[in-house]
């Protein structure tokens, strides 16, 4: 059995920790090294940390003394030993059956990655079943198409966490400092590098979604920083020659840039800031430019680089005459 590190960045996850790590020590698939990458605590995670330290050989401690969840990660890669990679984010929890299954269909096929399925919600005990069923066989262009598909493909395959990695696919790629949505600027690199991708439709994960998470904490100006990811993935696309993408990375980022600007034009206020999103969105737009979105888009994306107050004007009419 080849040795496989599963990484758990933690910060302050105290109440949902233990579930977490049970579900960890507990997969049926035995050769595992836990590697417990602890960003400063202040909630009692790390006396949780050292309490499974020592109870189980297999799990590693590092600290990271509030670096952020990007160089937690990027530890936990330098740190693990393994010729496998999987990502369990610290709140969340993982069926028993999920390491030996994506393990499994990874040598069946040869592949480089395996992705399963997820549920999400707010339980602490949801069963998972183990409908196991043939890997469908993908590459790395495919997976990249499916993250435009719907918000759950996007999820599922953009997150770092439901995947089997094979570590090589690390060497050269790290999630950038300082960043919350680290994952859009980071996964496209690593399926790009991928001949075959295992993908397994069975839940394995359960993403637990809590109130005090980083994704539904008050609006600020950090929650941003997946806008400069979206400007790369077209300059990205573009250089694997694959233009339907490129299109809707162009189109994302477009409609991005003015959702952007209604927030902090109504929550930031922040007049600064909305002349860089102006700026920005004027350096991309085309004009005559027709989106895919919907059918008034054509005219919503020339009025906002015309002048965006036109934009909210729009939106207030429609709203007064019910057609919104």
């Amino acid at each position: 059995m080849e040795l496989i590190s599963m990484i758990v960045p933690v910060y302050n996850v105290a109440p949902y920790l233990r579930t977490c790590l049970d579900s960890v020590l507990n997969q049926d698939y035995t050769n595992i090294e836990v590697v417990l990458v602890e960003d400063g605590s202040t909630d009692g995670s790390r006396d949780i940390c050292q309490e499974y330290l020592k109870r189980d050989t297999r799990v590693k401690m590092y600290a990271n003394c509030g670096k952020g969840i990007s160089a937690a990660r990027n530890t936990g890669i330098e740190r693990a030993t393994g010729d496998y990679v999987v990502m369990v984010d610290s709140d969340d929890y993982i069926a028993p059956f999920m390491v030996s299954t994506l393990y499994q269909m990874m040598q069946q096929t040869c592949a480089d990655m395996a992705i399963c399925d997820f549920v999400s919600g707010t339980e602490r005990s949801h069963i998972f079943v183990n409908a196991t069923q043939n890997a469908e066989l993908i590459d790395g262009k495919e997976a990249l198409r499916r993250i435009y598909l719907d918000d759950h493909n996007k999820l599922q395959y953009v997150v770092p966490w439901a995947k089997l990695y094979k570590k090589t696919l690390f060497h050269g790629i790290e999630y950038p400092d300082g960043m919350i949505f680290e994952d859009i600027h980071t996964t496209h690199k690593l399926l790009i590098q991928c001949r075959k991708i295992a993908v397994v439709n069975v839940p394995m994960v359960y993403y637990f979604k809590r109130n005090d998470s980083i994704m539904n904490q008050t609006f600020h100006v950090g929650k941003l920083d997946y806008l400069p990811a979206l400007e790369k993935r077209i300059a990205f696309f573009r250089k694997e020659n694959m233009p339907d993408l490129e299109k809707k990375a162009y189109d994302e980022l477009l409609h991005m840039l003015i959702w952007e600007y209604s927030r902090v034009r109504d929550i930031l206020h922040d007049k600064k800031l909305l002349g860089e999103l102006v700026k920005t969105y004027r350096k991309y737009y085309q004009k005559g430019y027709v989106s895919s979105y919907q059918t008034d888009t054509k005219a919503i994306l020339r009025l906002f680089s015309i002048h965006p107050e036109f934009v909210v004007l729009y939106w207030k009419i429609k709203g007064k005459l019910g057609l919104v």
